[in-house]
């Protein structure tokens, strides 16, 4: 048990320091006063700036790619990608009015601050942190582990919310994405597919038409549909005896 608690408050240090880069650039944009525009460059930079002291520990020879999810080809892991052919669905409720495009610059600063999002989260939350926990943790206690961390360190987005309700919303829509990204993850072996569908999952979500009521029906929706396939995905890890 003392060693569970060591790598759950070692994943939960480094979930916090993965929070502090848009925090940090947060705060910039304000004290500076600038532009949205401005300010999803500055985001995304500071969110690729979080890449480094991962990177530092793997060129360091501390760590290996393949331990933070970078897993080279297998044509057997690449089969099982086949499994999230269903995660389509997800991107259709928020999508079904089309997509407003403010300016290129929005769309271009959007592009560039999820992309950095979705590798930078990705990489702690599916890599660095499961590395912690598999040594302690069954695949079971990987999964529901760095769940309620990933949701953890989503808190404060929650607190962005109109009222209680959307509040509520948010921490269930994150503890639904950080199981299902990690499913992904635990069946490719690879955290390149979470990747790209926190990418994805976040950019849509800024250039679509819908807002307020209309937006929120959709993102319950959407977040009824994730759940339906995490825990079909679920049943998938269950049967493959190799990834337990």
């Amino acid at each position: 048990m003392k060693h569970k608690v060591l790598a759950i408050c070692k994943s939960l240090l480094w979930c916090f320091v993965v929070l502090l880069f848009p925090i940090v650039s947060g705060v910039l944009s304000v004290i500076l006063a600038i532009d949205t525009v401005t300010t999803l460059f500055l985001q995304g930079t500071f969110m690729a700036l979080a890449l480094i002291l991962p990177a530092i520990f793997v060129f360091s020879g501390k760590w290996k790619w393949r331990e933070l999810g970078f897993a080279s080809f297998d044509l057997k892991n690449c089969k099982r990608v086949l499994y999230f052919m269903p995660l389509l669905v997800v991107f259709v409720p928020v999508a079904i009015k089309g997509f407003y495009i403010k300016s290129i610059g929005y769309v271009l600063g959007s592009l560039f601050l999820y992309l950095f999002v979705g590798i930078s989260e990705e990489v702690y939350f599916r890599g660095i942190i499961p590395r912690y926990l598999k040594k302690y943790f069954s695949t079971k206690g990987i999964l529901i582990a760095s769940t309620f961390i990933f949701a953890a360190g989503h808190i404060a987005n929650a607190f962005t919310a109109n009222n209680v309700f959307e509040i509520v919303l948010t921490v269930l829509n994150a503890l639904i994405f950080g199981w299902l990204a990690m499913e992904i993850t635990i069946l490719s072996s690879n955290i390149i597919p979470a990747i790209l569908l926190h990418f994805l999952f976040d950019f849509e979500t800024k250039i679509v038409v819908m807002n307020g009521k209309e937006l929120l029906i959709a993102e319950i929706v959407r977040g009824t549909f994730m759940l339906i396939i995490a825990c079909w995905l679920y049943v998938v890890i269950c049967k493959q005896k190799d990834v337990l």
